[in-house]
């Protein structure tokens, strides 16, 4: 997720995490967005934009004690901070972008662009994701040269922008790759390698 500019990754838990979703039929909807505990929202889409307004809810306290509580329950508490500062009627907007059989859900809060993000194989849903490295991406902001590190040899790696529209690919031999990004207009940018969640990076 992105809070305030600031990003932060799902740490790894001794624990399966449940499958994010949406559930409901008609115009009654629901959105629990899961880590250890759950952050559940009862909304409604708005038909004209991708959007959904937040209309009430709550969240689960169950507390976690195993291996990295410590960052666990502070990501825990900002999974539903992310939800339930702003209030009732607070207004979300969506997109889904898709690479191969990936699938990456990206929800932003309307009213300062924080950001959450969740991907098909269950928002990092089994032991196998849990534990990769997560990406690593430097400088950001970048202005020519992007650093990647931890990514999956032989992977691809695609940048998209915020459009969901794909505007760079490069395949990695090693888990060390640099792009050249001096072509770029200058904005925010989606990347992301195999089985590994989208992260964001600003182009200068």
């Amino acid at each position: 997720m992105v809070i305030g500019g600031q990003t932060t990754t799902s740490p790894p838990m001794q624990v399966v995490i449940g499958t994010s979703a949406f559930t409901g039929s008609g115009t009654a909807y629901e959105f629990q967005s899961r880590y250890f505990n759950s952050a559940g929202s009862t909304i409604s889409f708005s038909p004209a934009s991708d959007s959904f307004t937040r209309q009430g809810g709550g969240c689960t306290l169950a507390i976690y004690n195993g291996t990295n509580a410590a960052a666990a329950q502070a990501y825990d508490q900002k999974n539903c901070n992310f939800y339930f500062t702003s209030g009732a009627g607070a207004v979300f907007n969506y997109q889904i972008l898709t690479s191969g059989t990936l699938k990456t859900l990206i929800i932003t809060r309307a009213s300062n662009g924080d950001q959450i993000f969740y991907n098909n194989s269950g928002f990092l849903g089994t032991a196998e994701n849990i534990l990769k490295k997560p990406l690593s991406i430097y400088p950001n902001p970048a202005k020519d040269l992007l650093n990647l590190e931890s990514i999956p040899k032989g992977s691809a790696v695609k940048i998209y922008d915020l459009s969901g529209r794909k505007v760079m690919e490069a395949y990695s031999k090693e888990t060390e790759l640099k792009i050249d990004i001096s072509r770029l207009s200058r904005g925010t940018y989606m990347i992301h390698s195999e089985n590994i969640p989208v992260q964001k990076f600003i182009k200068e």
